[in-house]
């Protein structure tokens, strides 16, 4: 019985010491980050805004009978529409950390990436036409094009709503950084820097 006993804690210590074996002496083995998500992140971090607007168009009448309002028309038009704002990814670089654990991300300022408008949003036309004048398609499309193209230069001009995508972008951006450090067990200290 004593025989079989002492074969037992042989054999359990013989598995404990080969377990053992694979471990390391203690040493912190070195991983490399995997950065290569980056892009991904920074194409989910874009901030939409839902706007309301309306698009005129006005023609003044014109010609001999210009009392009548020959060719005089306006027409509004009320429709929704998305602005997406973000950054653009192919500015974006990311160093490896360094001994201090600092990652170093180059990242430009925000920009309009997207303008959509919203085609089963589009309302009936309100018009008003002069004597033998009338609102084609033509006319609606371009009332539509330019208010589009005036939205976008709103957007393109409000410094607020950029930076709100900006900063957007840098939490997102900081937050995949953190992860992939602590799937390695590090933890890292993200620095911005502004592309030259």
């Amino acid at each position: 019985m004593k025989l079989h006993r002492a074969a037992g804690f042989l054999l359990i210590a013989l598995i404990g010491v080969s377990g053992l074996a694979g471990c390391s002496s203690g040493e912190k083995q070195e991983k490399e980050p995997d950065f290569s998500g980056i892009h991904s992140v920074c194409e989910l971090a874009t901030l939409k805004c839902y706007y309301h607007n309306v698009a005129k168009e006005e023609t003044e009448a014109s010609g001999f009978f210009k009392w009548l309002g020959t060719g005089y028309k306006k027409l509004w038009i009320e429709y929704s529409g998305i602005v997406e704002l973000g950054i653009d990814v192919s500015q974006v670089s990311i160093s490896a950390p360094d001994a201090d654990g600092v990652v170093r991300i180059t990242i430009p300022d925000a920009e309009v990436l997207n303008v959509d408008l919203d085609e089963a949003s589009i309302g009936e036309p309100l018009t008003d036409t002069g004597l033998f004048t009338k609102i084609t398609k033509e006319d609606e499309t371009k009332a539509l094009a330019a208010a589009q193209n005036s939205m976008e230069e709103t957007v393109k001009e409000d410094e607020v709503l950029l930076a709100q995508a900006k900063a957007r972008a840098k939490k997102l951006i900081e937050g995949y950084v953190n992860n992939v450090g602590e799937q390695i067990g590090e933890e890292y200290t993200v620095e911005w820097e502004d592309p030259e």
